[in-house]
């Protein structure tokens, strides 16, 4: 199973990559649903040796995928620093991982089962889809700040 989740990252970070060229919001947003469907197929597909295998396989391209395109949001927005950014980007990762850890483990020391792990990276998933967003919608914002502001000196 080790093996079809190294799969899944290999196929993910590749697709990843390729997608980001084209938009980096859709990327994100499309593998972070993608992983939140899979999270909550898993309990479901896992009942057997052959449906938890292929579960594995594209929740490992979709864990991987967002990997990319969040690389380079990070080199996009940091301009001058980007070799300090891109070693905060793989401590935010690992942070990630901890974070993913902990909330997973909180859940089984409730007593809420394994199923509710998969329950709760479902949300963590979603979570991040709505900071996609919410990040899309403040440079939009922005955007049309920037664009009135320019029309403003040309009429001056």
């Amino acid at each position: 199973m080790l093996v079809m989740i190294g799969i899944g990252f290999s196929i993910g970070n590749h697709l990843g990559g390729k997608f980001a060229d084209k938009s980096i919001d859709k990327t994100l947003l499309g593998f972070l649903s993608l992983l939140s469907v899979m999270m909550l197929l898993f309990p479901i597909l896992a009942k057997t040796a052959i449906g938890a295998g292929i579960a594995l396989v594209i929740w490992g391209a979709s864990t991987f995928a967002v990997v990319p395109p969040l690389q380079m949001r990070v080199m996009e927005v940091a301009h001058e620093a980007q070799g300090l950014a891109s070693s905060v980007n793989i401590g935010a990762f690992n942070l990630g991982n901890a974070v993913g850890a902990a909330a997973g483990g909180a859940v089984l020391s409730l007593g809420l089962g394994y199923v509710a792990v998969s329950l709760t990276g479902a949300v963590l998933a979603g979570i991040a889809m709505l900071l996609v967003l919410w990040q899309m919608r403040r440079r939009s914002d922005n955007s049309s700040d920037t664009a009135t502001e320019a029309k403003a000196c040309a009429s001056n």
